[in-house]
């Protein structure tokens, strides 16, 4: 277990008022903010005390104390923590009275108590990722994302790559010590497994990248011509007056983005400036946007007028057709109620239309019941973990290691370097151990608990 010199302090609640506000301390001189702030000279480990708190010698508040001796703590390290009233005021005076008065303490850094306990072998790399994303969830998709990776979701997926790595390791090793395969056994059951790892690799990649999205939100960008009701339905689905909705053509010049909780999935909505030819430069800006905006989507919402004739559309969709997949666009034909059309779904040529009134809401729940059933419930499953981009750097540094050594069998050559084969294999091997953090460098670790706030 390490030791660290310095203790540290930091308030571990939000910043701001309230009922509760906790003062956390963790390391060797936690002891002596006892004996400075309660004046009492021991307590008993685990147990809630109800004490005053005393700034230079004056009682100023009473809570609730808790004390954590190591190694049997967050941090492995002492910990005391003081419940105190949540003024702003209060706690940053207790705070700054325990470090000028007890030497060796400062202020916590970003994420330094879970870097402690990362460091102390109290959790692994993943435990504490979970717990940074458990902070920063915006839906209840990603709270149980997060919860699974605390779990182990991502480690019983990764355990079968490990194991298949080491047997690769294992006979290549043997057989430069004491050459016990003859080659063409040797290079058939080392292919065989380096086949099934390449395809393992390739579905976590999947994976991952599918879990980000759901973490990140799933972006629904809204398209169309200009009038055809684009920021009308974004504020009928947002239920806000995010988007300015007026008659005039090119109301909505700049992108316009909100989040949103749809059956607890976290759903970002976008909504764009009209696509139209226009000699308005601040206009061409905007809708030069769209067209990013459409490239960076997972699915676009089509929005047009019923009215408008296949001719047009089929000019509509030629221009933005090489921005968009009909898999993943959905035409949204607006104004049903000028139209007297009836609200329904349909595929057509391929494109899945949806025909609906925004102005009277008529088929509205047949667009939320086909985002639930096309795009929610295609993208979140009970076993999501929480996915990191390092993650995925990770699976493609292997999966580009693992590709390699499969030329190396595909270039029919007759002597296969098995040394080469085997430092591939080892530095498989050291990617899949930083996952978890048993080969990580201190950068990593920096970039990874700045993350967090203060006070965790």
């Amino acid at each position: 277990m390490n030791t660290f010199i310095d203790t540290i302090i930091a308030r571990a609640t939000p910043l701001g008022k309230g009922g509760i506000g906790i003062i956390r301390i963790s390391g060797q001189k936690s002891c002596c903010v006892i004996k400075y702030i309660l004046h009492i000279k021991s307590m008993k480990p685990r147990y809630a005390y109800y004490l005053p708190f005393y700034l230079q010698n004056i009682i100023v508040d009473k809570g609730i104390v808790l004390w954590f001796p190591q190694p049997y703590s967050y941090t492995g390290e002492d910990i005391l923590e003081l419940h105190c009233h949540g003024g702003i005021v209060l706690l940053e005076m207790l705070i700054h009275d325990i470090i000028m008065n007890i030497s060796g303490i400062r202020i916590a850094n970003p994420g330094e108590f879970t870097e402690r306990a990362f460091l102390n072998k109290k959790i692994n790399l993943l435990e504490a990722e979970a717990v940074s994303a458990l902070i920063a969830a915006e839906s209840k998709a990603a709270i149980f994302a997060a919860t699974n990776l605390m779990n182990g979701t991502l480690l019983k997926l990764i355990q079968p790559i490990s194991n298949n790595i080491i047997k690769i390791r294992t006979i290549l090793e043997t057989n430069i010590e004491f050459m016990e395969y003859n080659e063409k056994q040797l290079y058939e059951k080392i292919y065989k497994i380096i086949n099934y790892v390449s395809i393992q690799t390739k579905q976590i990649i999947k994976y991952l990248l599918c879990n980000l999205k759901i973490q990140e939100g799933i972006k629904i960008t809204l398209i169309g011509p200009t009038n055809s009701g684009k920021s009308s339905l974004m504020n009928l689905l947002t239920q806000k007056n995010i988007s300015i909705i007026t008659n005039i053509p090119g109301t909505t010049r700049d992108v316009l983005s909100t989040k949103v909780n749809f059956n607890s999935v976290l759903i970002n909505l976008v909504d764009t400036a009209g696509i139209r030819k226009t000699k308005d430069y601040i206009e061409s800006i905007g809708i030069k946007k769209t067209f990013e905006e459409m490239n960076n989507s997972d699915y676009i919402f089509l929005v047009v007028e019923d009215m408008i004739t296949e001719n047009q559309l089929s000019k509509f969709l030629h221009t933005v057709k090489k921005n968009i997949n009909k898999k993943f666009t959905i035409i949204i034909r607006n104004k049903i109620d000028i139209t007297n059309s009836i609200a329904n779904i349909k595929v057509i040529n391929g494109w899945t239309n949806i025909t609906l009134s925004v102005y009277n809401k008529q088929g509205i729940s047949l667009l939320m019941k086909y985002i639930k059933d096309n795009i929610i419930n295609q993208n979140n499953n009970e076993n999501q973990f929480t996915s990191k981009q390092r993650h995925i750097n990770i699976f493609n540094n292997i999966y580009n290691l693992i590709e390699q050594s499969k030329q190396m069998f595909v270039s029919k050559k007759q002597y296969i370097d098995i040394i080469l084969l085997s430092e591939n294999f080892r530095l498989m091997q050291i990617e899949l151990d930083s996952i978890v953090g048993k080969f990580t460098s201190q950068n990593l670790l920096d970039n990874i608990f700045s993350d967090f706030c203060v006070g965790k």
